[in-house]
């Protein structure tokens, strides 16, 4: 900035010589307060008023003693500089400070928006598992079994009559006797809607029943959402009484 003011002061200063020796530069610290900040621009103020009376007071070149007029001259530059410099750095900071604070109500905003977004997701969330569950609750009498995230399998008593009756066995058993045909279709089913690729499917299969042997059923298997990251799996049999073949 010192550069480019003391060239354009001397490429006016055969128009100005020998007046204006320290406006250029004082434009010069001015700008340098409005880019840069306070300080460079008191340095720049300082270094251009002294470049200013050595090149552009007569005698050029060199420093004279100063009279009454000399002082007055020095000091209005010297004050007006400082007073604009404290002037643009007041503005400076009042911008800065409005920018921040607008940043921060933004910010605010947003994270109020998000929370929001949230809290609607999950009353969804909520409103859609209440309904699901109530879903199965109302027709509990044909839920053959349940499966949480962890794959533990709670046999319902409508599974347990259907089991052969007099043998021991564990609840994650159940599927061995399911008839070996139909099997591979049932595990397929469940599996896919356990890996989420769907919410529910429809599987047909015979089990050796405790009076009946080899009956088909109809089901379905559902995936139902009790929260945002938590499942439970239901095996419902779509009628109340099993299929004839």
């Amino acid at each position: 900035m010192l550069v480019a003011a003391y060239l354009a002061r001397v490429y006016v200063d055969d128009w100005l010589s020998p007046y204006l020796p320290t406006q250029f530069f004082l434009l010069s610290a001015l700008l340098s307060a409005l880019w840069f900040g306070y300080m460079p621009a008191l340095i720049s103020l300082v270094v251009g008023w002294v470049i200013g009376l050595y090149y552009f007071v007569e005698p050029y070149g060199q420093f004279s003693p100063a009279n009454t007029y000399d002082i007055i001259v020095t000091v209005n530059d010297l004050l007006s500089g400082v007073v604009g410099i404290a002037v643009i750095e007041y503005l400076q900071r009042t911008r800065y400070s409005k920018r921040m604070m607008l940043a921060v109500s933004e910010s605010r905003y947003r994270s109020l928006l998000r929370l929001d977004n949230h809290r609607v997701h999950q009353q969804r969330l909520s409103t859609r598992a209440l309904r699901q569950v109530g879903d199965v609750f109302a027709h509990l009498d044909r839920v053959l079994l349940l499966i949480d995230e962890e794959q533990r399998v709670f046999v319902q008593p409508l599974l347990q009559s259907l089991l052969p009756l007099g043998k021991t066995y564990a609840a994650a058993d159940w599927i061995d006797f399911v008839e070996t045909e139909d099997r591979k279709a049932v595990e397929q089913g469940i599996s896919s809607v356990m890996q989420r690729l769907r919410d529910s499917c429809d599987v047909v299969f015979r089990m050796a029943g405790a009076e009946s042997d080899h009956k088909p059923l109809q089901c379905t298997f559902r995936r139902l959402s009790v929260s945002a990251d938590r499942s439970i799996y239901a095996l419902l049999q779509k009628a109340p009484q099993s299929l004839q073949p």
